[in-house]
């Protein structure tokens, strides 16, 4: 049986489609046969914003319209999904998306993001802290503290209140948000998430984690002198590796 590995986009569109090129990215290949299958439902509309749901549970549900990507991924033939959005991993989201695959009894399996981000800085890192840039609804979860501070082997260093606001504004800015300028990204989100990483690390921080997918898509652009994390390339290797662990790319480095 030939695995096949399916995404959920639309959360955000763009993120979608950077993480289909970073699976792409993360094989090796001779062919256009090596590559592997890959089915991707977008469907933007149907999924509310994570965070305003995360913040406010009264509002729009957007794990009804993530179950319903599942679904049509599992009808397409996805043994394999990812979602490339940290936020909708968030228990209040993704319990919902698990009990229903249990309740449907869907033979799939879906990676977390936020797991393998885990696995992958303890194998890959110190002990040092890490930074985080994140949407308000992954930092209101602590979906990511909770984790990588369970067995006291990271520490997690959050931006203070300004500088949140301008990792907000930096994604959903309708002046010059990744959301909005999507490619190419404009120049003060890099800017803004540049500051913001730097002032994190300047507090100690030995990496910093890219927490929200469409971070990477600015900080890409740039060059530090500390680790930058991508969650979305990290489970795209995850991927890889569950489905077809013999054309896996070997990783370089995190520096």
């Amino acid at each position: 049986m030939r695995h096949v590995i399916g995404i959920v986009g639309g959360v955000g569109p763009y993120a979608g489609l950077d993480m289909i090129k970073k699976l792409h990215d993360s094989v090796d290949v001779h062919s256009d046969q090596d590559y592997p299958d890959v089915i991707m439902v977008s469907v933007p509309r149907v999924i509310p914003d994570r965070s305003r749901y995360i913040l406010d549970p009264n509002q729009e549900n957007p794990a009804l319209g993530l179950i319903y990507c599942v679904e049509k991924l599992v009808q397409a033939g996805a043994t394999h999904i990812g979602i490339p959005c940290n936020t909708a991993h968030a228990p209040i989201v993704m319990n919902q998306i698990l009990a229903s695959i249990a309740l449907n009894g869907h033979q799939v399996q879906i990676l977390n993001i936020v797991a393998e981000t885990y696995t992958f800085a303890k194998e890959h890192l110190g002990h040092g802290p890490i930074g985080l840039l994140a949407t308000p609804g992954t930092y209101a979860s602590h979906v990511y503290s909770e984790l990588f501070e369970s067995e006291d082997y990271f520490k997690i260093l959050v931006p203070d209140e300004a500088e949140r606001a301008a990792v907000f504004d930096s994604i959903y800015s309708k002046e010059f948000g990744i959301k909005t300028w999507s490619n190419p990204v404009h120049d003060m989100a890099v800017e803004n998430l540049k500051r913001v990483s730097y002032s994190l690390r300047d507090r100690g921080a030995e990496a910093i984690i890219m927490g929200c997918t469409e971070i990477p898509m600015a900080l890409g652009r740039i060059k530090t002198d500390f680790p930058l994390l991508d969650p979305a390339l990290i489970l795209s290797r995850a991927l890889i590796k569950e489905v077809m662990p013999q054309r896996l790319k070997p990783f370089r480095s995190v520096a």
